[in-house]
């Protein structure tokens, strides 16, 4: 049995659901497949509860947007009249909660995550209903089954051996991602990145032999296509590098929300909906990887305090430390190097200083460079005159480089600098 989780851009439109179904039917045995909400409808569910009760007006215009963009998605998959009214109900039970909470003039958090957890029961209905027009699946409602326990903080899936008797029928199981109930009954939700993080206690807790994770890209790349020109998609990657490149910015799945899957020792692949073919990328704990990843976070700011002596520098930096943690700040690096230490992070800092702090900012690039080994990391050192430099360190015990790089190279330097890494490994 494998689980088989498909994003909000894989159930965002109906020609992407018919993809879903195509990769589906690609697999044998039974599965279970759990979705997100449609691109976008979770963002503007949240907005919805944000403008609740005080703009009731902005509430109402959001809840059209939804009800336009699910209809359409409806129209497009030629609904049955029969199946086109489940979800009519289910956009006028969301249009009665917003009601609600306009009659009461005040929302509590229950109702706001029930307002939330419409977007995965619009999406699981649509696409189950879809689904059964050729082929046979059962919707199970998640929200009976996964519960979040207050007091230990943790969750649990109840009743699994009702969900195996299922999976004996009807061999594929199409449930929702992010919601569950908490121990008092109520809707709640497992957060950002939630629908993967359903997935994988699913896929623990049923004992899979494999959790799928389908996306809009064809695995993890080694370097954002959105900044270089021809990454490649790795076959596989280290679940270590994989959590310090979320760390430095990349938009990867983060590992803890994979954690279940990887204590239960289930198999990760990370999966193309538009282009099924593809390989993927298999998430492992192997260290050995013929392709290294390229990190590359722009713009951000390096901040240099200098003292005339170590009593002075340490003073400083528990002084600067304790403001980042207290302001929730995002650091990304910090270096001692003489009387100076040195903060990158990803915004200004300067209205948090006291005015008589001496201290220089300026914009840096930071670039991390993970899975290397050492003739790799070796290799890569005697090939950096392609960049302009300000500071670089090396972990070799990880095989990892980070670099604080000037804020004025060009997109093409990095480029060059990425096809340099590819031919090292090659």
């Amino acid at each position: 049995m494998i689980v088989m989780k498909f994003g909000g851009t894989s159930v965002g439109t109906a020609e992407a659901m018919r993809l879903v179904a195509e990769a589906i039917n690609k697999q044998s045995g039974s599965k279970i497949v759990v979705l997100s909400a449609s691109s976008g409808i979770t963002d503007k569910l949240l907005n919805i509860t944000n403008s609740l009760p005080e703009d009731v007006a902005t509430a109402k215009t959001i809840f059209k947007e939804v009800e336009a963009q699910t209809l359409e998605i409806v129209r497009k998959l030629e609904f049955s009249d029969s199946s086109t009214i489940k979800v009519t109900e289910l956009l006028h039970e969301l249009s009665q909660l917003i009601y609600s909470v306009e009659l009461m003039e005040y929302i509590s958090d229950n109702v706001a995550n029930r307002i939330v957890a419409y977007g995965e029961m619009l999406s699981t209905t649509i696409f189950s209903e879809y689904y059964n027009q050729s082929d046979t699946c059962i919707f199970l409602n998640i929200t009976d089954y996964l519960t979040y326990d207050k007091k230990s903080d943790t969750y649990f899936l109840a009743k699994t051996d009702d969900i195996s008797q299922v999976l004996e029928t009807y061999k594929t199981i199409v449930t929702q991602g992010f919601i569950c109930k908490n121990t008092d009954g109520n809707i709640a939700n497992l957060g950002r990145g939630g629908s993967d993080y359903s997935a994988a206690i699913i896929a623990a807790e049923m004992l899979a032999d494999e959790l799928q994770i389908w996306t809009d890209v064809n695995g993890v790349m080694s370097a954002d296509p959105r900044i270089i020109k021809n990454p490649l998609t790795k076959n596989r990657i280290n679940v270590g590098s994989l959590e310090r490149m979320a760390f430095f910015g990349a938009k990867v799945i983060h590992p803890d929300t994979l954690k279940p899957t990887l204590i239960a020792n289930i198999p990760v692949k990370i999966l193309n909906t538009f282009n099924s073919e593809n390989h993927g990328t298999l998430v492992t704990t192997e260290k050995d990887n013929p392709i290294p990843t390229f990190t590359i976070k722009r713009k951000c700011l390096l901040y240099t305090f200098r003292t005339n002596s170590k009593k002075n520098l340490y003073q400083v930096n528990k002084y600067v430390t304790n403001m980042i943690i207290k302001k929730s700040l995002n650091l990304l690096s910090s270096v001692h190097i003489d009387n100076a230490v040195h903060y990158v992070l990803e915004r200004s800092i300067d209205k948090f200083l006291d005015s008589d702090m001496n201290y220089e900012s300026n914009e840096i690039d930071l670039i991390y460079i993970c899975e290397l080994n050492n003739s790799k990391i070796n290799a890569i050192l005697t090939n950096l005159n392609n960049l302009n430099i300000q500071h670089l360190e090396v972990d070799w015990s990880i095989g990892a480089i980070l670099i604080l790089a000037n804020a004025d190279n060009k997109t093409e330097d990095y480029d060059r600098f990425h096809d340099m890494l590819i031919n090292v490994v090659d």
